[in-house]
Order: structure tokens, then sequence, then C-alpha cells
């Protein structure tokens, strides 16, 4: 059991190299919901739909623009192999979404209040980009790894701002 979930895990982390930027995008998407979410007038359970809602449609649109740039660059036909590939290479979006899902699980069932559980998700997403681009520094042993992080908190701060500019 434990040799599987290793392989798992690593399957995992190859397909997340391969598509850095799917979790990179599967979090932003959830923080600008987050960030434009009228926590006050809704309920844990309507964000988390919306949530989910958002985030099945941005994986349906990259699925398909992502089959769509095989079947012209490749000539390769629509079939269940690709549409397959296409939804592994998806999975990096799908879990950089489920980070700031998670943190809402998590204060819902803490008993947060939906604001305060709202801005968790959003501060989650945020750092989940900060994370992701410290690894990549961490990863290159680049000069200037704090400039290449800084480029994600920026991105993170722009989630931020956004929540204050619409509340």
């Amino acid at each position: 059991m434990s040799e599987r979930l290793s392989r798992t895990a690593s399957w995992l982390l190859t397909v997340a190299r391969e598509n850095a930027g799917g979790a990179v995008y599967g979090a932003l998407m959830i923080g600008v919901l987050l960030a434009a979410e009228e926590a006050d007038h809704v309920g844990y359970a309507a964000t988390i739909e919306a949530a989910l809602v958002v985030l099945a449609l941005y994986l349906l649109t990259n699925l398909y623009t992502h089959t769509l740039q095989v079947r012209l660059q490749a000539g390769e036909p629509l079939n269940a192999k690709l549409f397959w590939r296409g939804c592994v290479h998806e999975l990096p979006t799908l879990e950089g979404a489920l980070v700031p899902v998670a943190a809402l699980l998590v204060a819902w069932a803490a008993g947060v209040t939906v604001a305060r559980g709202v801005t968790v998700g959003l501060w989650t997403a945020a750092a989940a980009v900060v994370v992701l681009e410290v690894a990549a520094g961490r990863r290159s042993r680049a000069r200037g790894a704090w400039f290449q992080a800084a480029a994600g908190m920026s991105m993170g701060l722009a989630l931020i701002a956004l929540k204050l500019l619409l509340h």
C-alpha cells in the first residue's frame, strides 16, 4: 500500500511539473471568485457551490482548448486517449483550486464566520502561488530566488488588492 501511495504521489508531482501554470491558474481562479464574493450575503454552501461551478467551467474550457491545440498541431483525432491525456494535463489546475476550497471547508467545519472563512480561502490561494514560486526558486538554486518569489507574491497581493477594491 505504501509503495502504491509513493508511486501515485511521484506521478502527481511529475504531472504538476509539466503543468505548474495550471496549479497557479486554479488557485488564482478560486482566489478571484473569493475576492469578489459578498460573504455577508451568502453562506458557505453557496460559496463552495460557486467555486465548484467556476472550477468546472474553467477545467472544461482548458480541457477543450488543450485537446483542440493537440488536434490542430498534431492532426490527432479526438479520441478517448487524447481526452484522457487532456484530463491528466489539467490535474494541476484542480490541485491548485482545491487548496483554497479546502481552506474554506476547514473554516466552515471550525465554525468560522463566512466572511472570515472567505478571507482565509483568499489568503490561502495567494499563499499557494507564493509557495509554488518559492519551490521553483529553491529547485533552480538560482541567484535572486527572492526576486522570483516576488513575482508570486505580487500575484498573491493582487488578489488581496482586488478584494479591497471590490469591497
